[in-house]
């Protein structure tokens, strides 16, 4: 007892170093364009208006740091709430910009710790070695790719995947009402959960039968009407502007794709009119690993983690863009998959350390100091005026890799070894 008692209390001293590390991080620094979109649809909320629009942010705040203008968010209304909550109980009190920068990473941070301590009990519970088991807690508190999501970018990737793995594991343990609850929750969060419906129905049907399956989505349904709909007839926003979102995101090229080639080639972030079909493309691809899938077990927990990672990445490698924050979605998916069913680490660190490559290839870290200073940005865009191509090539030669380890871990998947 006294040593379960050492290894807790060891726990609970790594876990607030973690939390203090990520909130010294999270306090000052900031994706420019993302976090910008946060503040400013913290405030816009919290004055009972519409997320979904565009918004002066610059003369909002009176902060020089921001872009002039920025449009709403991108994403279903809950996570707008919750930033016009934070306006509420943290900017206005406190008039500090860096504290509400802060509270708007909360979840996420708190997210962080949080997948720690559940990804290490799957781990655990799925037989993996004590040694492996503190490796995959120290990964969840201290990764930098994790911290520089969460904490530091101010993405909230980390909540979507930990919502979603509570759904998996709900399922899991037959209970469907609690895993539907979740999985609402994560895909009103972010939509791209949302894809792995199908698998959560198909693994019921071949638990349970077509009754109880018919109770998750019912449940489900209800669930994303409550988080995703209600609120644009409660306080009457147009559901108009984020219904034409979907047609944008099928229309972008670039992020860590090949499409990127577009920009430095073409100078642009949209698919040519000519290739448009190809933002479709991930739409059969899905349909196609669900059946090359559905030939392979559904009946344990890791069979749920096995079908999720490779579903995502199969989505990711046939989306015409991927921003780095989503990959964060595969992580721990990936990480369990492979340490489990593999005994291995390889493709887990390889898939993080090419996506932080890429990201500081593709100068997003120059961004993270608008709240400080122009100048990083201002050396950023410096450099561009010289070396902008080279840039560019070396960002679509790291997706070379990418690509290269995400087919192979889909291929190992689906052969289910």
């Amino acid at each position: 007892m006294t040593i379960d008692i050492r290894a807790h209390r060891k726990k609970i001293i790594e876990s607030i170093f973690s939390i203090a590390l990520q909130s010294a991080l999270g306090l000052f620094l900031g994706q420019q364009y993302d976090m910008g979109i946060f503040l400013t649809a913290g405030y816009v909320v919290s004055k009972g208006l519409s997320p979904y629009g565009l918004f002066p942010a610059r003369s909002i705040f009176g902060h020089s740091g921001f872009f002039e203008e920025l449009p709403g968010i991108g994403y279903p209304p809950l996570w707008a709430l919750y930033l016009g909550f934070t306006y509420l109980t943290v900017y206005i009190p406190t008039g500090s910009i860096f504290a509400y920068n802060l509270a708007i990473k909360l979840p996420s941070i708190a997210s962080n710790i949080a997948l720690a301590f559940i990804v290490e009990k799957i781990a655990c519970q799925e037989g993996v070695s004590d040694k492996d088991c503190r490796r995959v807690f120290y990964f969840f508190l201290f990764n930098p790719f994790m911290i520089y999501i969460s904490a530091v970018w101010g993405q909230f990737d980390s909540l979507v995947i930990l919502t979603s793995i509570l759904a998996m594991n709900a399922l899991f343990h037959g209970n469907t009402k609690r895993s539907a609850l979740f999985l609402a929750l994560s895909a009103s969060l972010k939509i791209i959960p949302l894809i792995l419906s199908p698998m959560f129905v198909f693994f019921i049907m071949r638990k349970q039968g077509n009754f109880r399956s018919i109770q998750f989505i019912i449940t489900a349904l209800s669930a994303l009407i409550v988080f995703s709909y209600v609120q644009f007839v409660v306080f009457g926003w147009n559901l108009n502007v984020i219904l034409g979102n979907p047609s944008f995101h099928f229309q972008r090229a670039g992020g860590m794709t090949f499409y990127n080639i577009f920009e430095l080639v073409l100078h642009t972030t949209t698919l040519p009119k000519s290739l448009e079909s190809l933002g479709y493309l991930w739409i059969p691809a899905l349909v196609l690993g669900y059946y090359r899938l559905s030939r392979t077990p559904l009946a344990i927990r890791m069979d749920l983690l096995r079908w999720a990672s490779s579903l995502l990445f199969i989505l990711m490698l046939t989306r015409t863009w991927v921003s780095e924050q989503n990959i964060l979605l595969l992580i721990p998916l990936v990480l369990l998959c492979t340490v489990v069913n593999f005994g291995e680490w390889t493709i887990v660190r390889l898939a993080w350390i090419i996506t932080f490559v890429f990201t500081v290839i593709n100068g997003s870290i120059f961004q993270m100091f608008f709240l400080l200073s122009p100048v990083p940005y201002s050396l950023l865009k410096v450099f561009d005026q010289t070396y902008i191509d080279l840039r560019f090539i070396m960002r679509f030669i790291t997706v070379i890799p990418w690509n290269v380890l995400g087919w192979t871990y889909v291929r190992r998947t689906i052969r289910n070894r």
